[in-house]
This record gives structure tokens, C-alpha cells and sequence, in this order.
């Protein structure tokens, strides 16, 4: 017999998967995204007049967008997945149904997250194959680091996700939430540029972000080579946005 937890991690997966608009924008968008920007910003044929070319891995706007989107579509995963569903289901009235069960918090919150985790290794895969197939972009990390990272930033933006929807009432709210939240990010972070454009003084402020701390992170490891042991800061931030966000959410949550 299933424990509760498990038939409740079954029931997000069999929603998730019949719900159309979860599979573009969770798997064809980003994809697409890619491919219109790797072709955008493509690496020319080189200069005739130029004594000699120098080539080194890691130079190109491609290298330096991949991690950029993966963060971004954790991020959004996180947030919209789960915040947005969460929100869903108090509107149906569906969680009054599930606490009458009876159901325990805890469950209910961790059945969003693990049913989460399935979900991101098929968002990762995918994109970095593409990005190695169309524009030769390789992973030049231990995969064991990039999986770590990567569940690292899974699980910050999950707790986001849950702490942003622990009170939210209506869709406008927590669509407001959820902006609020990733619009500064999709700026600051360095997804399409580099946060180094943004003056010192901003600096500490973009460093304590979830999303920079991901990007750094995975850039690290994809364009860089780095091991899990030399991205202690990025892992410590992740790890306390993580934290705080489900110990947030286990005292503001209501079920209605």
C-alpha cells in the first residue's frame, strides 16, 4: 500500500502532465529561447585580416546563455510550478477537500517538491543536449557537481515558490508575487549579461540573489570546470533562501 506522500506525489505528476501549457513552457520554450539566441548571436567566420585566431572554449554568447536559461527555468519551474498550483488549488476549493482527508501540512508541501524534482531533470537534459548538438556547448564539470547544483537550485526556488503562495487568495495576488519576484532576477542576475555592468554599489545586493548564486554556479561548472568544493558561497546562499523560505512557509501556510 502507498504511503499518503506517495499517491500524493502521483496525483501533482498526473496534473502537471495534462495540463499543455506546463509542457511548452516548462520544455519547448526554453529550448526554443536557446536556438533563437545561439543563432542570433553565432560566431561569425573569422576576419580575413586577422594574423591569427586564438581558441579557446568558453568565449562565446552561446557558453555564456545556457546557464543563464537553465537558472531562469529553474527558477520559473519553481515559482510558477508550484506557487501558481498551489494557489490553484485553494481557489477550487480543493485544499479545504484535502485538509478534511485528513491531510498533514507537511505531506502536502513536500508532495509539491518531490513531484518538482521529477520534473527538473527533463527540463536540464534536454536543453544542455540541444545546446551540445546545435552549437557544441559542453558540460566541462564532473555531472556529479552540475547535479548537485542543480538540485541545490531546485530546492531554493521550490521554497520560494511555497512561501509565496502560503497566503496568496487569487490569481492576480500571486501572479503580482511571482513577477515581483522574478522580474529584478531576470535583470540583476546575469542571465543575458553579465552582472558586472551594474555599478559596485548593487554588487552585495545581486550576490544575495537566488537566481545569481544558481547562475554563477552553474557557470562554474558548464564553462569553467569547477567542483562542487569551490562554490561554497553559491551553495550557501542557495541553501539559506531554501531554508528560510520553508520555515517561512510552515508558519504562514493556510489551507483556505
Amino acid at each position: 500500500m502507498r504511503s499518503p506522500l506517495a499517491h500524493l506525489v502521483l496525483a501533482r505528476l498526473r496534473e502537471s502532465f495534462r495540463q499543455p501549457e506546463t509542457i511548452f513552457w516548462t520544455f519547448l520554450f526554453p529550448a526554443l529561447l536557446a536556438v533563437a539566441l545561439g543563432v542570433a548571436f553565432r560566431e561569425g567566420p573569422p576576419d580575413p585580416s586577422t594574423v591569427m585566431v586564438v581558441a579557446k572554449p568558453g568565449p562565446r554568447y552561446i557558453d555564456f546563455l545556457i546557464p543563464g536559461l537553465l537558472g531562469m527555468n529553474l527558477m520559473g519551474g519553481g515559482l510558477w510550478g508550484i506557487g501558481w498550483s498551489i494557489v490553484e488549488m485553494r481557489i477550487r476549493k480543493l485544499l479545504k477537500l484535502q485538509l478534511a482527508a485528513p491531510m498533514r501540512r507537511r505531506d502536502f508541501l513536500l508532495s509539491h517538491i518531490l513531484s518538482r524534482m521529477v520534473f527538473v531533470p527533463l527540463e536540464v537534459v534536454p536543453l544542455l543536449a540541444l545546446a551540445g548538438v546545435l552549437f557544441h556547448v559542453s558540460v566541462r564539470g564532473p555531472i556529479v557537481s552540475l547535479a548537485v547544483v542543480v538540485t541545490a537550485g531546485a530546492f531554493s526556488f521550490a521554497g520560494l515558490g511555497t512561501l509565496l503562495a502560503a497566503r496568496a487568495r487569487t490569481t492576480q495576488m500571486i501572479y503580482g508575487l511571482i513577477n515581483l519576484c522574478t522580474l529584478p532576477m531576470f535583470v540583476l542576475s546575469g542571465v543575458f549579461f553579465s552582472t558586472g555592468r551594474f555599478p559596485d554599489a548593487l554588487q552585495p545586493l545581486i550576490r544575495a540573489l537566488p537566481l545569481t548564486a544558481l547562475i554563477d554556479a552553474l557557470r562554474a561548472v558548464i564553462n569553467d570546470g569547477a567542483s562542487i568544493l569551490r562554490l561554497g558561497p553559491q551553495f550557501l546562499v542557495l541553501g539559506l533562501w531554501g531554508v528560510l523560505s520553508f520555515a517561512g512557509t510552515r508558519w504562514l501556510f493556510r489551507w483556505s
